[in-house]
């Protein structure tokens, strides 16, 4: 059947529909974000003063930060505008270009689309032992064209 895509493809020239290991030397940092990012009282108060100025001041080419605010389970909504036509992947690029200005010892980023729209998902945080307190921050950076609504 033409326009049909292999399900086992894992990209678009992939023909060994398997990897070559699994990550469980790293599910142990997966697994300490989670708990961090399950314990009470863990997100920090007032991003919009941590953490907008950051953003704001960030430079990413082609990205404007054109608004925020935290929401009341402390998640800062950010949104930022790109020029209509570009990539995704260029986007993902300039996204995580934006999300270093911001970055903890600890993260998790999760990506997924909404329309012409790109949000970005982000969990952060410092883990127990640091030189501060344990604490961390929760991000949804939203990308969408420039002009929409």
């Amino acid at each position: 059947m033409a326009g049909t895509v292999d399900s086992r493809k894992r990209w678009d020239t992939d023909d060994r529909f398997t990897g070559v290991a699994d990550a469980s030397a790293f599910a142990a940092a997966v697994e300490e974000l989670a708990g961090l990012a399950r314990r009470p009282g863990w997100v920090a108060e007032e991003p919009e003063i941590h953490l907008v100025p950051h953003l704001r001041g960030a430079g990413v080419a082609g990205l404007r930060l054109s608004g925020w605010h935290t929401g009341e389970d402390g998640v800062l909504e950010a949104v930022a505008e790109y020029p209509p036509g570009e990539s995704r992947g260029h986007l993902r690029r300039q996204a995580w270009a934006l999300i270093g200005t911001i970055a903890e010892p600890a993260a998790s980023v999760r990506e997924r689309p909404d329309g012409d729209s790109v949000i970005f998902e982000v969990v952060m945080g410092i883990p127990d032992g640091g030189h501060f307190a344990s604490h961390g921050h929760t991000v949804r950076l939203t990308l969408r064209p420039a002009g929409s609504t």
